[in-house]
């Protein structure tokens, strides 16, 4: 869906040259039921000079200019340009009204804060639709036709989940001789499941935004962001796991054991950013829509690799 699909064009426009009055009265004339008036648009030759809130000509006393009154800051967006950005800009700096320009900065039309709220709304449902695999469900069908669709899922999941418990069984000699090594596992789990959400959910959005964007940049910029955060959380979870068997547990504040627990922080997230960023490029090559990467499949991903990580290096550092 393009911008131009969704915009109004029922608004005003004013000259830069006019006085206030005569723009005023030219407002009057030109209004109807249909037309926005909130956010006056002053142009010349059709290019977008400035706004004007109709609230500061109404008080704007002649002789003064409508140029003297406009906003020459205001936010807008291109015609080429994604909804998603137009909706952003809606929301970020909360207006009622944005417009719509060409790339000479001629103005088309406006994006209203009704439809860009009616946008994200089918938006949202859609991948939510996408995550619970409900695209046919029927709020009317019987309880059964509902349990057939959703069993599936469950019992794949299900399945799955028991990859998780198989590469603990792999460690189980570990757990035995570390015990205290269960403590931390939910902060690691947790931490890797959230900086992953947030790259996929990220390259998801590039994604519908723009499906020839450059997914290498995209790629090298969120493995960065990944680093930082990653050292920043390996170094808090260190921290928090010396003073947490000083305090609690009577270890003598293992320092050994809180290396563990930061450094395989600092790999799980980091290797979690990664993928995630990875899933929706792998995705979208498969041509599948990578909106679905968003459930528990990665999750479950998520919940292997961070185990892995922690109970390996805890193997190698601990025993």
């Amino acid at each position: 869906m393009k911008l131009r699909e969704v915009m109004n064009t029922h608004i005003l426009t004013l000259s830069p040259t006019m006085d206030v009055k005569d723009a005023m009265k030219s407002v009057v004339k030109r209004s109807n039921d249909d037309t926005l008036i909130d956010i006056l648009y002053v142009v010349e030759n059709n290019i977008l000079l400035g706004a004007v809130d109709l609230k500061d000509l109404i008080i704007a006393r002649s002789p003064i200019l409508v140029e003297n009154i406009m906003r020459k800051n205001y936010h807008f967006v291109f015609e080429d340009e994604p909804i998603f950005k137009a909706i952003d800009t809606v929301q970020k700096y909360d207006r009622h009204m944005i417009p719509i320009l060409t790339k000479n900065k001629e103005l088309l039309g406006v994006l209203t804060a009704e439809v860009a709220l009616d946008l994200l709304a089918d938006e949202t449902l859609e991948d939510y639709h996408k995550l619970a695999s409900l695209n046919e469900y029927d709020v009317h069908s019987k309880p059964l036709v509902r349990s057939k669709k959703r069993l599936p899922w469950l019992l794949l999941l299900l399945a799955l989940s028991l990859i998780t418990a198989s590469v603990l069984s792999f460690f189980e000699a570990t757990l035995q001789t570390v015990i205290i090594l269960v403590l931390f596992q939910p902060m690691i789990l947790d931490s890797a499941g959230n900086i992953s959400t947030q790259s996929l959910a990220k390259g998801i959005l590039v994604i519908n935004e723009n499906p020839d964007a450059d997914m290498k940049s995209f790629l090298i910029k969120e493995i960065g962001i990944g680093m930082m955060n990653s050292g920043f959380l390996a170094l808090v979870g260190f921290t928090f796991s010396f003073i947490f068997l000083w305090v609690f547990q009577n270890q003598n504040a293992d320092v050994m054991i809180s290396f563990t627990v930061g450094i395989s922080l600092f790999v799980a997230l980091l290797i979690g950013a990664a993928t995630g960023a990875f899933i929706p490029m792998i995705l979208r090559k498969m041509k599948i829509d990578p909106s679905v990467a968003s459930g528990p499949f990665m999750t479950t991903l998520n919940d292997v690799l961070s185990l892995t990580i922690y109970f390996t290096l805890a193997t190698l550092i601990l025993l």
